[in-house]
C-alpha cells in the first residue's frame, strides 16, 4: 500500500537565482516520512543525509531532490508540467522504497558530500575539457554537487587512473 497518496506541487523561482529560466518546487505530502528516511539512506548510493535535521538530498533524472518528513523539494524544472511529472516520479520512487523496506537495511548514519578539493586531488588535472567542464577543478566542484557523474571524465576510466577513480567512488559511498 502506498505511503504517500495525496500531494500538492507548488512551483517557485529559486531565490538564489532570480530571473532564472529554471524553477523549483515544494511538494506537500499527506504522510510523515521520518521513519522512511533511514531506508532511503540505506538504499541510495549517492546521497547526502543528516539524521539530525531529518533531511536526505539526492539526484533523480537530473533534478536535485530534498526529502524531509512532510515535504519534498525538487530543483531544475522547466515548467509546471515538468514539475508535476517529476513530483509523481519522486513520489512513486518513495512509495516503492516504502514497499521494499523489508529488503533494505536502514542506515541512520550521517552522509556528507565530499569536498571538491578532495575530488580534485584525485583527478588527472589535465584540464582536457572532455567532461564538458573548463577545468578539472570545475569538474570536481560539479561532481561534489551532483551536477555531473564520474562517468563524464573519460580519463578516469583509463587503466592508469583506475586507483584514483576507485578512491573518488569511495568518497561518495562513504
Amino acid at each position: 500500500m502506498a505511503l504517500i497518496k495525496n500531494y500538492e506541487v507548488t512551483l517557485f523561482e529559486p531565490p538564489c537565482l532570480p530571473g532564472s529560466p529554471r524553477w523549483s518546487s515544494i511538494v506537500k505530502i499527506d504522510a510523515d516520512l521520518s521513519d522512511l528516511l533511514p531506508y532511503l539512506n540505506g538504499y541510495l548510493k549517492k546521497r547526502f543525509y543528516d539524521p539530525n535535521t531529518h533531511a536526505i538530498v539526492f539526484k533523480m533524472n537530473g533534478h536535485g531532490v530534498a526529502v524531509r518528513p512532510r515535504e519534498i523539494r525538487i530543483g531544475n524544472l522547466v515548467d509546471k508540467d515538468e514539475g508535476e511529472k517529476v513530483a509523481k516520479e519522486v513520489i512513486d520512487f518513495i512509495n516503492e522504497i516504502h514497499e521494499k523496506r523489508d529488503e533494505i537495511t536502514p542506515d541512520n548514519t550521517r552522509k556528507e558530500p565530499p569536498k571538491a578539493i578532495e575530488i580534485f586531488k584525485l583527478l588527472p588535472k589535465t584540464n582536457c575539457k572532455k567532461c564538458g567542464q573548463l577545468t578539472c577543478m570545475a569538474f570536481a566542484s560539479a561532481l561534489a554537487k551532483g551536477d555531473v557523474d564520474i562517468d563524464d571524465c573519460p580519463e578516469l576510466f583509463e587503466e592508469k587512473s583506475r586507483e584514483h577513480r576507485e578512491k573518488i567512488e569511495a568518497l561518495f559511498m562513504g
